[in-house]
């Protein structure tokens, strides 16, 4: 089990997205709530929260997901059970609150709508709401005798490395070529150069304004993030590692790339168009763009002034 909770504004887009026909399944709770109409449970809400102007979240929105391992565990009447005890729980005694089952996914969840403000005009603390939802929700699971969410992370990733046997064989051979070719190498040029002796496939990851942010490798059929084989292949991490050793070699190539992004893909003879680019990328230093600087500045928000009230001397 699985509890998330947020306080939110907007109450009655919330209530019936929990009541929408065809999601919901049933009613499994509520508190000091006649109504059963969307629009007429928003008004109840509304009767106690309106006189407190200055609260802009009002509502509560909790989501309780059961793990679909636990179906055959529930006994009909353990979805009300579920319910009651969740707002036991996070103290929701003072507070209007409803809480109705969903159908459409096909995975068992309830959806719990709470008024932040209680019949007795408290707010409700908000503070770290998710990290308790979420430690509520373990606890009734160990009540009940459900899986925990922390177990079945934990299992997830302990099962991650041996999802695929294949892969992971390919990753540790992999690992080996990477470790002994950067030991061995002293210029970024040769380890990249001994990785396509080795029949690895080195290409950059680029984002949508075409900007080089890492380093995939390639190797028998598997593509793997140069983080997975190891901290010291990360992009930074190799531009570091020897950048000293390539600025007195290819500071040539560097100023003329500075000036014509042509002669980067020319500058490093012997190597692949990738491994090239790759070089490029990692030893090219940013242009600099007045135009750009002024239109980011332009962009800036404006600081506040500052307002001063009463008579000014």
């Amino acid at each position: 089990m699985i509890g998330k909770g947020k306080a939110i504004a907007h109450g009655g887009n919330a209530i019936n997205y929990a009541l929408r026909e065809g999601k919901l399944d049933k009613i499994v709770g509520r508190n000091m709530v006649e109504s059963d109409s969307p629009a007429d449970i928003l008004r109840e809400f509304e009767m106690v929260n309106q006189y407190n102007y200055r609260c802009k979240n009002k509502y509560m929105r909790y989501e309780i997901g059961i793990s679909p391992q636990d179906i055959g565990k529930l006994k009909p009447g353990d979805m009300i059970k579920i319910a009651r005890t969740f707002a036991k729980k996070m103290g929701l005694q003072n507070h209007q609150w409803i809480a109705c089952t969903h159908k459409d996914t096909g995975k068992p969840h309830i959806h719990l709508i709470a008024n932040r403000i209680g019949v007795d005009s408290k707010v409700f603390d908000t503070t770290f709401m998710s990290n308790r939802s979420a430690k509520i929700a373990e606890e009734i699971s160990r009540e009940m005798g459900l899986t925990i969410a922390k177990d079945v992370q934990k299992q997830k990733e302990h099962l991650k490395a041996y999802t695929d046997p294949a892969r992971q064989k390919t990753k540790e051979k992999l690992q080996q070529i990477a470790y002994y070719e950067l030991f061995k190498n002293v210029s970024l040029e040769g380890f990249l150069r001994g990785l396509e002796n080795e029949s690895i496939g080195v290409e950059s990851a680029k984002n949508k304004q075409g900007n080089t942010y890492g380093i995939r490798f390639t190797y028998e059929g598997q593509t793997f993030k140069a983080s997975e084989i190891g901290r010291e292949f990360g992009f930074r991490s190799l531009a570091n590692n020897f950048s000293s050793s390539l600025e007195e070699d290819h500071s040539q190539q560097i100023r003329q790339s500075h000036n014509q992004d042509a002669s980067n893909q020319q500058s490093y003879s012997g190597v692949s168009s990738d491994i090239a680019s790759l070089l490029a990328d990692l030893f090219t230093p940013n242009r600099h763009n007045p135009e750009e600087e002024d239109n980011t500045l332009k962009h800036k928000k404006k600081k506040a002034k500052k307002r001063y009230y009463g008579r000014q001397q």
